[in-house]
């Protein structure tokens, strides 16, 4: 039995993970059971001889005082007899309901939707006119549309006789470009919607938006299924690859996720699945490959090119979405490497490639793209980051979820930490954003070095050494839901410092390739609900972000949801992506001769040379 779930396997023996997530038992496994991020622990409350021994890369995870409470790490740990057994998840490996931000900055744009539906009176069928429905019914259409079509899907063939005798010839057409895709018997044209989807690696948001009108009626969010087989695109890339039937199931995993967020979105609006007539859907190269069921491969290994990278437009019906059988889905295309669609909708909604001064756009999430430009020229790569960030790979490390720690200071005099709770409860973990307060107001206390060393020489009961590691105290175990101290131990420092220097260095090589300096840079979009919840003076002082001026820091949320859902409401606007999608330069990080230096010099806090960084010297007293 697990708890606190209740949920009883009775039989099963083997991997104890595996036999978690077949039950639907929610266990928190970002690295994918791949034995590298200790998250997916459970306690053995009863039957610990039917278990089998505990192994060395469990230890490296838990110490010795949790080996003997019971502690396992599911992924590692088999089930070799079905005796009875009580198997416990603990808090901080519960996969909560994640904070998720599904707003974002939307252009204005006039509403000119691919689909449009019109009613009709079509001529009815008597001995004086003997044409088919088809004929008399294309007639009528071109006439009222003022075009010739005489496209028509199969379904809708097969719908038109039963409609047009059904409503004594009065019907409504739905038309996608020249295209007829639905015909439905009366006048139903007061319901055209449209639904658009941003597929995070981490999150799913889902927007309901009346085609009519282009207002958004209801929005709905989902954490991405596919974190149980790991929080980043190249774990599950590699799960992809495993066996013949697993990209079946990371694609199942997503439109069964998709179709629960549409149904439930359109009960709460009392709005049928069927009035959905066209979906716009985003997501980085692996997601928007998994999404269309397209080997991801070629997208995980060297040199990193993605299968599909112009426009696609794919019968939802084909894909398994439970909308409207005539409606297509629409993604803009990918630019290169892991710059997906997401980021070319991101460029859509904020109008970067409008603009006039030179603009940075940064969508911090598992993977952070970076464009950099103005009207005349854009470019753009990619960095990963999300593990750490998103609370992998980080000893108390956890998803954006109620209990997380968000935000935390420090009082440099005494040390004494003060700490913000997502929902104001007790704390379980460290979140993203509160793993990078944690760090700047560390350095900030000189708690820790330019280097990213613990000082071990203070004198303070906060700063210990466990397992010969040193660590800093943030929430005692009295105050927490685990019952146990939450820290962060210098391992977590260097996960920190290689994440933010991804980013730093992901803009400095873009600043680079455009001949530019920072001071050329007039305005920054930060993207992504990391991006939007960090405090940007934590990630200045760190060296994530670069030393701009925080008053040309735009937050601009869920910007790809936003660009999904103006492609939605805009024929214009597919045409001006594709035609982005051409123009972006994109170039890969890896092959910059001075990244590895560079790199290295942004591993520092805030960077190994301090000039770069004016405002953290002024901050820390520095002449």
């Amino acid at each position: 039995m697990f708890e606190p779930s209740g949920k009883n396997v009775e039989g099963r023996l083997g991997n104890i993970l595996e036999i978690a997530q077949a039950a639907e038992v929610e266990i928190d496994a970002p690295c994918g059971g791949r034995e590298t991020c200790g998250k997916c622990r459970v306690i053995v409350r009863k039957g610990a001889e039917s278990i089998s021994a505990i192994r060395d890369s469990e230890r490296r995870f838990l110490s010795d005082a949790e080996i003997e409470a019971g502690y396992r790490l599911s992924c590692c740990a088999y089930i070799t007899n079905a005796n009875e057994l009580v198997l416990e998840v603990p808090p901080e490996s519960q996969l909560g309901i994640q904070r998720l931000l599904v707003g974002g900055l939307e252009p204005t744009i006039p509403l000119s939707a691919i689909v449009r539906k019109l009613s009709l009176r079509v001529p009815k069928a008597e001995i004086k006119d003997l044409r088919a429905d088809t004929e008399r019914f294309f007639g009528a259409v071109n006439e009222h549309l003022g075009i010739a079509t005489d496209s028509m899907a199969y379904e809708t063939l097969k719908a038109l006789p039963l409609a047009l005798r059904e409503s004594e010839w009065q019907i409504t057409v739905a038309v996608r470009d020249k295209e007829v895709i639905a015909v439905e018997a009366g006048s139903t044209a007061d319901r055209l919607y449209g639904f658009a989807v941003d597929i995070g690696t981490t999150k799913l948001a889902g927007y309901l938006v009346d085609l009519n009108t282009g207002r958004t009626l209801g929005t709905c969010s989902e954490v991405n299924p596919q974190v149980k087989q790991g929080g980043d695109v190249i774990t599950r890339i590699t799960y992809a690859m495993g066996k013949p039937r697993n990209l079946a199931e990371l694609h199942e995993e997503l439109i069964d996720a998709i179709n629960h967020m549409i149904s439930d979105v359109c009960r709460k609006l009392t709005i049928s699945e069927h009035d959905i007539y066209d979906v716009v859907a985003v997501g980085n190269t692996a997601m928007h490959h998994f999404f269309f069921n397209i080997n991801p491969k070629s997208v995980g290994f060297s040199p990193y090119t993605a299968v599909v990278g112009r426009s696609l437009d794919v019968r939802a019906r084909d894909l398994g979405l439970k909308v409207n059988a005539g409606a297509y889905v629409h993604s803009p295309p990918n630019v290169a490497g892991f710059v997906g669609a997401d980021a070319v909708a991101d460029i859509i909604a904020t109008e970067v490639y409008k603009a006039e001064e030179l603009t940075l756009l940064v969508d911090i999430g598992t993977n952070v793209e970076i464009v950099l430009g103005n009207k005349n020229q854009l470019q753009a790569c990619s960095t990963p980051a999300g593990p750490a960030l998103e609370g992998a790979e980080i000893s108390f490390g956890m998803r954006a979820v109620a209990g997380a720690i968000e935000a935390v200071w420090i009082d440099p005099k005494d040390m004494s930490v003060g700490y913000r709770t997502i929902g104001n409860q007790r704390p379980k973990g460290i979140c993203g954003s509160g793993i990078v307060d944690a760090i700047a107001e560390m350095f900030k206390a000189g708690i820790i070095s330019n280097s990213g060393e613990i000082r071990k020489e203070l004198q303070t009961p906060r700063v210990r050494i466990q397992d010969r590691v040193a660590e800093f105290l943030i929430a005692e175990k009295e105050q927490t839901a685990i019952g146990k101290d939450i820290v962060v131990s210098q391992q977590d420092l260097r996960q920190i410092q290689l994440a933010k220097a991804a980013v730093y260095t992901g803009v400095l090589m873009s600043m680079k390739h455009l001949e530019v300096e920072l001071g050329d840079i007039k305005k920054v979009y930060v993207a992504g609900a990391f991006g939007t919840y960090l405090n940007s003076q934590s990630a200045r002082n760190i060296g994530m972000y670069h030393d701009l001026p925080l008053n040309r820091i735009r937050y601009v949320g869920n910007a790809a949801g936003a660009g999904a859902r103006a492609l939605l409401k805009s024929t214009a606007l597919r045409e001006v992506a594709s035609k982005l999608a051409e123009d972006i330069r994109y170039f890969h990080l890896g092959n910059e001769p001075d990244f590895q230096k560079e790199f290295l010099n942004a591993l520092y806090f805030p960077h190994r040379e301090l000039e770069r960084f004016p405002s953290v010297k002024r901050l820390l007293g520095i002449s």
